[in-house]
């Protein structure tokens, strides 16, 4: 699903992600706001970063043209035991594909999940195990991604800012777009 949100500005921005980037409204639509920026937003619930991948090998060859490319995802290869390596590896791809496309790839990190991964839907074994292997991952991704602008963790957004211990409500959106806004302006 393709959303779009246009007015004639000469910036836009894409953002490829997966359930944390694609709520109507969400952090994605208030940071381009903040920034007075078009998007394009081919994000999709549930998918992985293979997914995200093979989304953006499709439509680098599209006709609009992106200052930014913003790539949100891993959450769900990290409670579907995707190996890291790969996780890495398809976000390092991501990361190529956007300079191709002649833009800035920014690379969000995401939220603390010791701060947000509570109280789930999942047993707590499954629940701790996916905590520690997302915080593993945003450490890699920090460490070893190249090429691209990295928004590192927020600390801003907490339990009581998610109605299911994953995905973030008003409350939550709102302090991500401004943690986005300001890690971009340090």
């Amino acid at each position: 699903m393709l959303v779009s949100f246009t007015r004639d500005m000469e910036r836009r921005i894409l953002f490829v992600g997966d359930s944390l980037t694609c709520y109507r409204g969400g952090w994605q639509q208030q940071f381009s706001r903040m920034r007075h920026e078009s998007f394009d937003n081919i994000s999709k619930g549930g998918k992985r970063t293979k997914w995200m991948l093979k989304q953006l090998e499709g439509y680098q060859s599209e006709t609009e043209r992106y200052n930014e490319v913003v790539i949100y995802g891993g959450i769900n290869d990290s409670f579907s035991s995707v190996r890291e390596d790969e996780t890495i590896q398809n976000i390092q791809r991501m990361v190529y594909i956007a300079r191709k496309m002649g833009a800035e790839a920014i690379v969000v990190i995401g939220y603390n999940p010791e701060k947000v991964i509570k109280n789930t839907i999942y047993s707590d074994e499954v629940e701790t195990r996916c905590r520690k292997r997302y915080i593993s991952l945003q450490k890699r991704m920090q460490a070893e991604l190249k090429w691209c602008t990295i928004i590192p963790m927020d600390d801003t957004v907490d339990r009581s800012d998610s109605d299911d211990g994953i995905h973030l409500r008003a409350s939550g959106h709102k302090k991500f777009s401004k943690h986005v806004m300001n890690a971009l302006s340090l």
